[in-house]
């Protein structure tokens, strides 16, 4: 009976652990079911909607929408989802992780509206803020266009990599 009681412990404290774990290898749902509901229309018939959003659903989309695949760089041993594209770090212009954590616990709401505002600020800016002639993140989504591309933040890969030599 002791063999059983073990097994079912055992089995217990190891499902709770792979839905904690589970749980925090998702850095920010809010952000990417918020982006989605500003920007990806799954019903889409119009080409460029419809080209977004199989973009944004596709392996390449999802959450590379505002991060960087660490996998493809070359510095092995980053973390996942620690280093943003120029869209990522765009909306961090207008809230940032802890500030929307924060807000969320206070009041979801809020928070949410506060994340959907920061979205669509971000959109307005041009995707080279250095060249007038840029098009606007959302300018690139209304073309069909991941707004990321897909280049490291050096702020951001310098910190992931501190991060990760700090071990």
């Amino acid at each position: 009976m002791t063999k059983y009681a073990t097994a079912i412990l055992t089995l217990l404290i190891a499902t709770t652990l792979v839905f904690s774990a589970k749980r925090t290898a998702f850095a920010l749902p809010d952000y990417k079911k918020e982006f989605f509901n500003i920007y990806v229309d799954k019903t889409a018939t119009e080409a460029n909607a419809k080209a977004f959003a199989e973009a944004a659903n596709a392996k390449t989309g999802k959450c590379f929408v505002c991060h960087v695949n660490v996998k493809k760089l070359d510095e092995p041993g980053l973390k996942s989802k620690s280093v943003r594209n120029n869209y990522g770090k765009a909306i961090t212009q207008f809230i940032d992780k802890d500030s929307f954590k924060a807000m969320k616990k206070e009041d979801k709401e809020k928070a949410m509206a506060a994340l959907r505002e920061a979205i669509e600020k971000a959109g307005g800016l041009k995707v080279d803020p250095n060249d007038p002639d840029s098009p606007t993140f959302a300018e690139l989504i209304e073309s069909g266009k991941l707004p990321g591309d897909g280049k490291p933040d050096p702020d951001d890969l310098e910190k992931a990599k501190a991060a990760r030599d700090s071990k």
